[in-house]
């Protein structure tokens, strides 16, 4: 019956269709290999936009087994008597991903601070350092950058507070001339990259 009943993304409305695709550009943006399931439900009706599923098959479940779910809710906080806060959440088994982290020989880092705080001026700055970052940590380095769209003051202050050792700022001057803006914190020295090259430049800061 299932596989003979009408698609929902046949009845997403105009809202949710943009959002979901948006969600897809970027997860094939970073090269994120995903299944669209029309069927997945989770398990509370709270969710809008989006409901995902991380799977792992990993050595050892003998399946393919889900990690991680949740999805995207834009009016849980006003339901719970809060303010308007559209958020996204998930639940996750702390023991299926220590045993999948295992599987994959896989080692959490324990430094201090991080290696590096991407700052974006500019929506297409902004999508830009998200694939900036998936680079970067595919590259070894840890990461993290603003997704709230603040100034450029508070993202600053969100690198102090990490304690990045660099912060690499990117708005759509710098996109337009192919460069990025690179701060190394504890000195104050400054220099500018090419943006093609930035990944393997960065690794040379860090020898």
């Amino acid at each position: 019956m299932m596989n003979t009943a009408p698609s929902i993304i046949e009845y997403l409305n105009d809202e949710s269709r943009i959002y979901f695709e948006k969600v897809k550009q970027h997860l094939t943006d970073l090269e994120i290999d995903f299944v669209e399931d029309p069927t997945l439900v989770r398990g509370l009706d709270y969710y809008n936009h989006t409901a995902f599923e991380i799977m792992s098959d990993a050595e050892g479940f003998g399946a393919i087994t889900t990690l991680c779910g949740g999805g995207r809710y834009n009016g849980l906080s006003e339901e719970l008597g809060g303010p308007e806060t559209p958020g996204i959440g998930f639940a996750l088994s702390i023991e299926r991903l220590i045993a999948a982290l295992q599987a994959e020989n896989i080692e959490l880092p324990i430094k201090k601070g991080i290696d590096c705080y991407l700052v974006s001026l500019g929506e297409t700055a902004k999508d830009y350092t998200v694939k900036l970052a998936h680079q970067l940590r595919n590259a070894g380095f840890t990461v993290e950058k603003d997704y709230q769209d603040r100034k450029v003051k508070a993202q600053f202050k969100s690198a102090d507070r990490l304690e990045a050792r660099y912060v690499a700022t990117l708005g759509e001057d710098e996109l337009a001339n192919n460069k990025i803006n690179v701060k190394f914190m504890e000195t104050g020295e400054q220099v500018q990259m090419d943006l093609a090259t930035f990944v393997e430049q960065f690794k040379k800061l860090q020898a």
